[in-house]
């Protein structure tokens, strides 16, 4: 009696459906690392943009206000440097 063939982790991988990006579409729940003000996805479309996407140089990116870009960056920039997870503030409504 043969044993049946079994998948490799890297073949159920690829099989296993993923889970999609927040891409400011559908129903998320953003806040601001600086301040913790709550940003809809409309903010990051709207013309002109009060919000954006800070991107770390793990290629993660983290949300924040345009009024707190320079706070955020600077978050973002000690994240780089200690490898610790980002120091959000507190979320707010």
């Amino acid at each position: 009696m043969q044993r049946t063939k079994r998948l490799t982790k890297k073949e159920r991988k690829a099989l296993a459906p993923r889970p999609a990006a927040p891409t400011g579409q559908g129903h998320t729940h953003i806040h601001c690392i600086a301040c913790g003000r709550h940003l809809d996805p409309s903010d990051f479309d709207a013309s002109p943009p009060t919000a954006t996407y800070i991107v770390c140089e793990h290629r993660s990116s983290f949300p924040s206000c345009v009024g707190c870009l320079l706070q955020s960056q600077m978050l973002v920039s000690s994240h780089d440097r200690t490898g610790q997870p980002v120091k959000t503030a507190a979320a707010w409504h």
